[in-house]
């Protein structure tokens, strides 16, 4: 059977006119009002993550209500408020520096320039073209912002208007890497002395532009690789290209979820990875998924690129072997911990299109009392999603499905659900189970022996959906 990878994402219509719609709730004056007053200094990674969410998700999701759209609409809409908001706090964060002194205090800019893909993030290209037209930044500022993501259209223009010591400055300063140090050489098509640089740190034949371009990948500026890429021969692109990717991976694999701010970089890494699998020919495409399949699926698992997933997963799951299943189980619960990303439909597909191997994992104890079940599930429970719930319980084997419904954890979140008032979510995990008389019994044993252990209040014992279980149990 031949493989094709897909590697670039189509979405349809639909579901670009739905990103829209929310990027447009981010221009509404109480939002820009709310973020303008965040001071992101004054919180802990954690205080932070729960203040953004109050004064900016909490707003949208409400407009999003206030729509009025069609149930099925409004879930799909406020399911991307989450990430979409976490791209605005990353381009915020990530562009502090060319700000400074630009706004009273430490305002952050004014995002009615923000500009957004069809895809529903960011355009970092557009954004900068934005902000560099305009007269909210100084002009050394402007010309940092345009050199990074590589405006050539306006980095001569801001180049002419800065003091004559600025310009000597940049020209004559020691060539680095920042590309503030590189464009006054670029512009002046001196590329000698930017090619003795990339010479006196790497013993490969570089060209400049191939350092440039392999350097940009690395570090996350998908933006800056673009315009390097065009300017590399056929020869050059096939060497880059899979030095490149093969730089990215570490930076794929190593991030730590629950830090914040390698949290957000890790986007930008995805991005520009899926950048260059778009650029690459099918051969190398179809080498990049069977060397690296997990890899891949850490990217993929990123928004907005689940699609790409669902599209590739025959591919991926061929590839990946089993002793990675519980890494990539592990990923996917990281990223609802950390983040409180919800997808529930990515999740669902995975899960039914995944082999027989990678459900075990979830009922593998991994230490005392733990099994990646639990972790997975939580999402769903938290919500509730009965639909989806039921879903994965119905895709289990028969016998573990009976044995994840005792587990201590599960119970735990069924009482949760029936003191919440959620029985229909009880019902649908019920229901898929399929209990026989005597494991009816056995788990009428197992909850009484839960609430014995777990229950501190007696009031909660009176609850009515607690007598509607055991009634269901006989």
């Amino acid at each position: 059977m031949e493989m094709h990878p897909k590697c670039v994402l189509q979405l349809s219509l639909k579901e670009m006119a739905l990103r829209r719609v929310v990027a447009g709730l981010w221009s509404g004056s109480d939002i820009l009002a709310a973020i303008s007053n965040f001071n992101f200094d004054l919180f802990s990674p954690g205080e932070k993550k729960s203040a953004w969410r109050e004064i900016t998700e909490d707003k949208i999701k409400d407009k999003v209500l206030k729509l009025e759209l069609p149930k099925s609409l409004t879930k799909q809409m406020t399911e991307i408020v989450k990430p979409m908001s976490l791209d605005v706090r990353r381009w915020i964060e990530s562009h502090k520096e060319y700000f400074i002194d630009s706004c009273d205090g430490n305002n952050p800019p004014d995002l009615t320039k923000l500009r957004w893909t069809a895809a529903g993030t960011i355009d970092n290209r557009k954004t900068a073209e934005e902000f560099v037209r305009c007269d909210v930044l100084h002009v050394e500022q402007s010309y940092r912002l345009a050199c990074f993501y590589c405006l050539e259209d306006d980095i001569p223009l801001i180049f002419e208007k800065l003091p004559e010591e600025r310009k000597r400055f940049y020209y004559t300063h020691n060539i680095n890497i920042r590309l503030e140090f590189c464009w006054p050489h670029i512009l002046k098509g001196d590329l000698s002395k930017l090619e003795q640089f990339v010479r006196k740190f790497n013993r490969n034949p570089f060209t400049f532009y191939q350092y440039a371009f392999e350097y940009s990948a690395e570090n996350g500026n998908r933006t800056a690789a673009e315009y390097f890429f065009r300017k590399l021969s056929s020869q050059e692109r096939g060497d880059s290209l899979m030095r490149s990717v093969h730089a990215v991976f570490p930076k794929i694999k190593n991030f730590d979820p629950f830090e914040s701010t390698e949290f957000l970089q890790k986007e930008t890494i995805s991005s520009v990875f899926c950048y260059l699998l778009s650029v690459m020919s099918p051969i190398q495409q179809l080498e990049i998924f069977q060397s690296r399949p997990i890899d891949v699926m850490y990217v993929f698992l990123d928004w907005p690129w689940h699609d790409l997933f669902l599209e590739n997963a025959g591919i991926i799951w061929t590839f990946l072997p089993p002793n990675s299943y519980g890494n990539l189980l592990r990923n996917m619960i990281y990223n609802y911990e950390y983040s409180n990303l919800y997808f529930p439909k990515l999740y669902q597909e995975i899960f039914v299109q995944s082999p027989p191997d990678f459900k075990k994992c979830f009922i593998d104890e991994e230490h005392e009392n733990y099994i990646p079940a639990c972790g997975f599930l939580c999402q769903f429970f938290d919500y509730p999603d009965p639909e989806i719930i039921g879903v994965i319980f119905g895709n289990f084997d028969p016998v573990d499905r009976v044995e994840l419904l005792f587990h201590s954890h599960v119970l735990l979140q069924l009482y949760r659900c029936m003191l919440e008032d959620e029985w229909h979510v009880v019902e649908a995990c019920l229901r898929e189970v399929r209990l026989s008389e005597k494991d009816k019994v056995r788990l009428k044993e197992a909850f009484m022996g839960f609430l014995k252990r777990s229950v501190k209040r007696d009031d909660e014992l009176g609850n009515l959906n607690l007598k509607r279980f055991f009634e269901f149990l006989g």
